[in-house]
């Protein structure tokens, strides 16, 4: 699985229109783009040959005929095996430059690993959540009324928390669940003091994450 951020000197609605443009040759490549980002990735059996940096010599081209560039250095590269001797793959390149093998890459704003697991993936969330718990605290200390600091954690931390769970809520074991879950019982602790986890989804008349990102 390779990434690509893209440049270019061209305006952005004129960019978004060329990215829209590109296609791969290949119809066994799985390709995605957003914006200036494309990623295309690639299964193989034992022994096939890969077709990638085929590729990514036309995608290459395609970009310099208009007039963008790929820089290589914040291109990478992602093997997925699970075989208990690695494939001997050639390394992708772009204009002789080698991209960057990596064990895990953010895509979308969602952190994957060669492994296909998400414990990369919630912490990060579950970081970047907690930080955000400072904000409930500050104002409950002048008394905003607890069903304003309600919608303010549903807005600002749990959409944080429920970010593109489709994805990733059915491989999540059990460990990593309550550490989200954790999230919330202290933001309820914040938003109602006088009373415990169980209570308090009952006032806000909210379910637990773990229900929430199953019905989603």
């Amino acid at each position: 699985m390779v990434v690509f951020p893209q440049g270019t000197k061209l305006g952005p609605v004129l960019f978004l229109v060329m990215i829209n443009d590109l296609e791969l040759r290949s119809a066994n490549m799985n390709h995605w783009k957003y914006v200036d980002d494309v990623t295309f990735s690639e299964s193989l059996s034992i022994n096939e040959i890969s077709t990638l940096q085929l590729e990514l010599d036309a995608i290459y081209s395609w970009a310099a005929q208009n007039d963008m560039k790929l820089n290589g250095k914040k291109c990478k590269e992602m093997l997925i095996s699970f075989l208990q001797d690695q494939p001997d793959v050639p390394r992708l390149c772009i204009n002789g430059l080698p991209l960057e093998l990596v064990h895990s890459f953010k895509v979308l704003g969602l952190t994957l690993n060669d492994k296909l697991k998400w414990q990369e993936n919630v912490e990060l969330m579950v970081k970047k959540a907690a930080k955000r718990l400072y904000i409930l605290r500050v104002l409950s200390r002048i008394n905003v009324p607890s069903a304003d600091l309600l919608t303010i954690y549903f807005s600002l931390v749990r959409s944080i928390l429920e970010y593109a769970c489709p994805v990733w809520h059915t491989n999540l074991p059990q460990y990593l669940s309550d550490k989200i879950e954790h999230v919330q019982k202290r933001a309820f602790r914040i938003i109602y003091p006088w009373c415990g986890y169980e209570d308090a989804l009952g006032i806000a008349q909210s379910p637990r994450l773990i229900d929430r990102r199953q019905i989603l």
